[in-house]
């Protein structure tokens, strides 16, 4: 659940940030996206948070606050 808080906040203070960018906010420099999807995708279920883009290497997935 403090993940979560914690990624709701860097969403709402760094609007735009990919899920490698939020993964080592939290982690430090060797995390990982995987670190962080789930709760991305729960953020984004609640409506907490809007993601945008195609989630590829050329378009990846960033998060705005709603």
């Amino acid at each position: 659940m403090i993940q979560i808080s914690v990624l709701k906040f860097l969403v709402e203070k760094g609007p735009g940030r990919t899920e490698i960018e939020l993964a080592r906010a939290i982690h430090g420099e060797s995390a990982y996206q995987q670190q962080v999807n789930q709760d991305l995708r729960m953020l984004v279920d609640r409506e907490a948070v809007e993601r945008r883009g195609g989630g590829g290497p050329e378009e990846p997935y960033r998060y705005y606050p709603r």
